[in-house]
């Protein structure tokens, strides 16, 4: 099976797939959705893409196939807010509609990854799922002290736009919480990931996450927040806001740097 990118001047690039031979950075993630959506090591190797790498699998692929978030940047490229967008275009050397539509960011300067996926361009349609996805997660956290981070989100990026806000880690010596909020430029979509759980192993867990839409008005409640820190001092962190049934439209993805 041949896999295609499609450049911005319409411009086709073929490459084959083969399976990574050597050993690589342990590649660790997550999605709201494993049915639909796996993040792994890429497999796929050949113009920009190589093995080994922070990988996606979406429907449609081959089994075992994963596509390396870095070649698809290097292919796509990123707009103004720093995210990545894969659209299902037809009509080309090979037909990309089977694979659906994902927007994702790197979270800057580390290996990390974080976005959504959906088979046609429609939140709606009920198979809306987000991700997260890098190398160098955290083994262990601090035994206490705090920290804050910058952290941006994605869910419906292409009607919504990116999130902004900041997240709060106070840590113990059990793990500790993980609060924090945010929202788009025009206030109109906020997601709020309540008190997570950090654990000592460096992961972070709740069942807290509500979203919100202009004015404060309730979207979803309940939303499960999943994810995990990454760097030798908690330097980063990414994770997913997991909503269920009709709200999984508003599941978001994010990830950001200690400030």
């Amino acid at each position: 099976m041949k896999f295609a990118h499609l450049k911005a001047l319409g411009l086709a690039l073929a490459i084959s797939s083969a399976m990574a031979g050597a050993a690589q950075a342990q590649v660790v993630g997550g999605t709201s959705d494993s049915s639909k959506v796996t993040i792994a090591a890429s497999t796929v190797v050949g113009g920009p893409h190589t093995a080994g790498k922070v990988g996606i699998h979406v429907p449609n692929l081959d089994p075992g196939e994963y596509v390396d978030f870095q070649g698809l940047q290097t292919v796509l490229g990123t707009d103004a807010s720093g995210v990545t967008t894969f659209t299902a275009v037809t009509g080309t050397v090979t037909d990309h509609s089977q694979y659906g539509r994902f927007d994702f960011a790197k979270v800057s300067g580390y290996d990390i990854y974080f976005g959504e996926w959906k088979q046609t361009a429609s939140v709606t349609a009920g198979d809306h799922t987000v991700y997260y996805g890098g190398t160098g997660a955290s083994t262990s956290v601090p035994s206490s002290g705090s920290a804050s981070y910058s952290v941006k989100g994605i869910s419906d990026y292409q009607g919504k736009g990116i999130l902004n806000g900041t997240f709060n880690a106070s840590f113990t010596g059990s793990g500790g919480t993980l609060t924090g909020s945010l929202a788009n430029a025009g206030g109109t979509y906020g997601v709020n990931i309540g008190t997570a759980t950090i654990s000592s192993g460096g992961t972070f867990t709740g069942a807290g996450g509500s979203a919100t839409g202009a004015g404060g008005t309730p979207l979803a409640s309940s939303g499960l927040v999943s994810g995990r820190f990454f760097g030798s001092n908690v330097n980063a962190l990414a994770g997913t806001v997991a909503f269920s049934g009709a709200n999984r439209q508003y599941s978001t993805a994010f990830g950001g740097t200690k400030n």
